[in-house]
């Protein structure tokens, strides 16, 4: 009895030991919170200059400025509207109206924008003055003139290219009529005669802005809403007409009605 009592006890603990036991569950990782430093760089956001979203430029782009403004097709135009200038007025006498008198005076006006572009470009790299036009896209034609006739007096500095006053454009439209006066113009050594040629620079530079304010930039204006479609002719529509239906007979008197 006491065997037979220990075979049946004894299988409930083996199959209890068995039976798999659960595993613990893993810890989970507690939630991490995200502080922004308030001091961290934010991304830069562009810098808009009349319209157009302005950038320094590097030292390549300040070279091939200078040769367009200088030797480019800027500055032949401007030389040439000079040359033609003077040639109607006969200035200097010494020079004759001929074709000779004229590449005279062509020359010479090539050699004053020579000059003025050389001074120009070396005095915005010593005072890293940023010269370039920049015309105005968008806007009024107030503020187009207004900015044509300040870059004649105003630089961009620095990353966000504001405009601040400077005398680098009028020392370089003076410099190249004065050293032409002093040295081969025909009328000697006259200093005054360049200060007073100097309106001719001037004026030629300030037409050359206006005509990329007006004519060159006009290409590209941002219309404020797109164009409508043209508005195609709907045929009116076509009249139906509607049958009167006829009144029902009325009955004779006297007869049953329902």
């Amino acid at each position: 009895m006491r065997l037979l009592l220990l075979l049946l006890v004894a299988p409930a603990p083996l199959s209890r030991a068995q039976t798999p036991q659960p595993l613990p569950e893993a810890p989970q990782p507690a939630p991490q919170l995200i502080v922004r430093d308030p001091n961290a760089p934010r991304p830069l956001q562009p810098v808009i200059v009349n319209g157009r979203p302005y950038m320094r430029p590097t030292q390549r782009q300040y070279f091939v400025d200078y040769l367009r403004d200088s030797y480019g097709w800027p500055a032949l135009t401007r030389s040439t509207v000079r040359t033609l200038y003077n040639e109607g007025l006969g200035q200097p006498g010494g020079w004759g109206q001929d074709f000779p008198g004229f590449m005279q005076r062509f020359g010479s006006n090539m050699a004053i924008t020579a000059i003025d572009g050389n001074v120009r470009y070396g005095m915005e790299e010593i005072f890293h003055e940023d010269l370039r036009y920049i015309p105005c896209h968008g806007c009024t034609a107030k503020h187009k003139i207004e900015n044509a006739l300040l870059a004649e007096f105003t630089a961009r500095h620095d990353k966000d290219g504001h405009r601040f006053f400077t005398l680098t454009p009028v020392v370089a439209d003076f410099s190249g009529p004065i050293i032409a006066h002093t040295i081969w113009y025909p009328d000697g050594f006259n200093p005054f005669g360049g200060v007073v040629a100097t309106r001719t620079v001037f004026a030629t530079r300030v037409g050359s802005h206006l005509f990329r304010e007006f004519v060159l930039e006009r290409r590209h204006y941002d219309s404020p809403e797109p164009p409508r479609p043209p508005r195609s002719k709907t045929p009116a529509p076509t009249p139906t007409l509607i049958p009167n239906p006829r009144p029902a007979p009325s009955p004779p008197p006297g007869s049953p009605q329902e």
